[in-house]
């Protein structure tokens, strides 16, 4: 898969998230339903297990989806750049799916990156040291695809914080530019 290919990138982690919700979300509302079709007392607790399961991948496939959402915004309001080597700085212990990294060619003055992979991959995505295709503005974020894997990337600056001063003073075009792109504030992901 080309790297800044974005759309079909795009399609295939829809397609990826939709089947895994429809592999585990059926099963449980099967558990659900067995309740009511039987009406056998003693299927209660496999019903409570079928409800927090549905409700369990409900979220998940919702917050995916929001992620590859935002992700198509920041790529439809910038263009793509290949930016590379990534120097990888580590991965978050509770969340191996969150990946702290920097654009090594401006290693001095680039801000350290959150990046948070769509579908949730355990570990550095495959030939990520190579560099990305990175859509966005740094202070403010962006998003990014693995080249040869199309593995989808959502950034933001790891300091939030302490990049505000640079935010601010980013001008009022690319300020508006990263509202459009939904990554004007910082984004809660887990």
């Amino acid at each position: 898969m080309g790297g800044s290919d974005f759309k079909s990138a795009l399609k295939d982690h829809y397609g990826v998230t939709l089947k895994r919700f429809l592999k585990v979300f059926p099963i449980f509302a099967v558990m659900i339903l067995l309740l009511f079709v039987t009406k056998s007392d003693y299927l209660l607790p496999l019903a409570i297990i079928g409800m927090f399961g549905s409700l369990i991948s409900a979220v998940g496939f919702y917050a995916r989806l929001s992620l590859i959402w935002r992700c198509s915004r920041v790529f439809r309001t910038y263009p793509m750049e290949f930016r590379g080597p990534i120097e990888k700085m580590h991965t978050e212990k509770r969340a191996r799916s969150r990946l702290r990294l920097r654009f090594a060619q401006q290693a001095d003055q680039s801000t350290t990156m959150l990046a948070k992979s769509v579908l949730g991959g355990n570990g550095w995505p495959a030939g990520i040291e190579n560099g990305v295709w990175f859509a966005g503005d740094d202070p403010f974020g962006g998003a990014a695809v693995v080249p040869g894997t199309g593995e989808l990337l959502f950034m933001q600056p790891n300091e939030w914080v302490l990049s505000a001063k640079e935010r601010e003073s980013a001008g009022e075009a690319r300020i508006e530019r990263a509202r459009r792109a939904g990554i004007k504030k910082a984004v809660s992901y887990r």
